[in-house]
């Protein structure tokens, strides 16, 4: 038996996955820019310096080794998320990654520098920790940057100390090999580091309102369709399927009609509140059956309701779910006479067939209506009113039996007389198990 149609969490889960992918390959592709720019701007800044600057010339180098990586990570990043590969694992292998770079950078200078630790913010790699944090605010994952930041307040103290403090006068002669850095071009590169990071932050607060947008225009698109689409129907259709249905197409469905029997006498005994809460009591029960076998519900109307599986996509068990909701209706109308009793009991008509119809939305803007079209639809509706006169409360024909797969021993062929208004000799079969709530003939 096929689950019931998604809900609209589930279509949620999918739009922000969607986003997610999109943010991954937005990321990776901006860490791929950044590391490019970054390593001219480094290179730029390491062209003059002299021959004897040489823990300056250490931190240059390292740093055009960290842009290549930094960038090549982020060019990886694109293509994966591209392909839909790892995207809920490669945010967080970025982060462990640039981590590991960047801390890795900082506990190389001050082991190839001597400087100690309460000279660590002097580095240049420590400004790029800012802008690896701002690339973690466009994967839209809160957590993700909370583990980042909790990595970089562990991990820079602990070089720090590791790299021990100097005090007084020592911590003037502790930073002269970093003078140099302190120049017109180093701080260039802090700048455009800056930069970079308030670049970052710029797109991803444009991702952010991107998604924003995108989720007020699905919510607005299914406001508007739920004016006249099935209710069920509207959370699963995207914009391209509805157009599709308003193009209007042929597809194999598999249909039910449900009917109160001897509903007049009942709403002739019935105070207006009390019938009210009655149909509203039945409609919640066929609502209860078609969710739980995937069912749409086309339209309610009166005492009775049409039920179609196979919208918006037809699958291979639409008939097998038909006759599993008309089974289990049933037993819900049988269950509702025992706890109500009601005297005399409730009895329905249920009538389930299959084949292609016409399904589509029509109508012009200020009436649009679902419309499910075709003979098919018209022998159900005659199998249905056929429950009153073979005395039956389930009435199937042998083609939905057939394409259910379903094993002819557990039902009795009950006539294969025409139907009124059908051109066609039809099997019409009851299910064996089924006798309590059928409909007085």
């Amino acid at each position: 038996m096929a689950s019931p149609l998604p809900d609209t969490g589930a279509r949620s889960d999918g739009m922000f996955r969607e986003a997610h992918r999109r943010a991954l390959q937005g990321a990776g592709l901006v860490r791929a820019v950044l590391g490019i720019l970054l390593y001219v701007v480094i290179a730029a800044a390491g062209s003059d310096l002299q021959p004897d600057e040489i823990a300056v010339q250490r931190q240059v180098e390292a740093g055009k080794i960290f842009v290549i990586v930094f960038s090549l990570i982020g060019l990886m990043v694109h293509v994966l998320a591209r392909k839909d590969i790892g995207t809920l694992v490669l945010p967080y292998v970025t982060v462990v990654t640039d981590a590991t770079l960047i801390l890795g950078n900082l506990a190389y200078n001050h082991l190839t520098t001597g400087i100690p630790g309460n000279m660590t913010f002097l580095f240049p790699v420590i400004w790029v920790v800012p802008i690896a944090l701002a690339a973690n605010a466009i994967y839209l994952r809160p957590g993700l940057q909370i583990v980042a930041t909790a990595i970089y307040l562990v991990g820079i103290p602990a070089i720090s100390l590791a790299a021990g403090y100097v005090k007084g006068d020592d911590r003037v002669q502790a930073v002269l090999p970093l003078l140099s850095s302190l120049g017109q071009n180093p701080n260039e590169v802090r700048m455009a580091m800056l930069v970079a990071s308030g670049l970052v932050l710029v797109l991803a607060a444009y991702q952010g309102q991107r998604l924003l947008g995108h989720a007020v225009h699905q919510m607005a698109l299914r406001l508007n369709l739920t004016r006249y689409l099935p209710q069920e129907l509207a959370p699963v259709l995207s914009e391209g399927s509805f157009e599709e249905l308003r193009a209007g197409q042929r597809m194999p469905v598999a249909l039910l009609f449900v009917d109160i029997r001897g509903s007049t006498a009942l709403s002739g005994a019935m105070d207006p509140a009390a019938l009210a809460r009655f149909i509203t009591a039945f409609r919640r029960r066929v609502a209860r059956a078609a969710a739980q076998h995937g069912g749409i519900i086309d339209k309610f109307v009166g005492d009775g309701a049409f039920v179609v599986f196979g919208v918006p996509r037809p699958g291979e068990d639409d008939a097998a779910r038909a006759l599993a909701c008309a089974l289990t209706l049933a037993d819900l109308v049988e269950r509702w006479n025992a706890k109500r009793g009601f005297d005399p009991p409730v009895r329905v008509g249920i009538g389930v067939h299959c084949g292609e119809v016409f399904c589509g939305v029509v109508g012009d803007d200020d009436r649009l209506e679902f419309t499910v079209l075709g003979e098919p639809v018209n022998v159900a509706s005659r199998l249905e009113s056929a429950t009153k006169t073979f005395g039956e409360s389930i009435l199937a024909s042998s083609d939905v039996i057939d394409a259910a797969g379903e094993d002819r021993a557990h039902w009795r062929e009950v006539s294969t007389e025409p139907l009124r208004g059908v051109g066609r000799s039809i099997a019409i079969l009851a299910p064996l198990a089924v006798d309590a709530g059928a409909p007085a003939t």
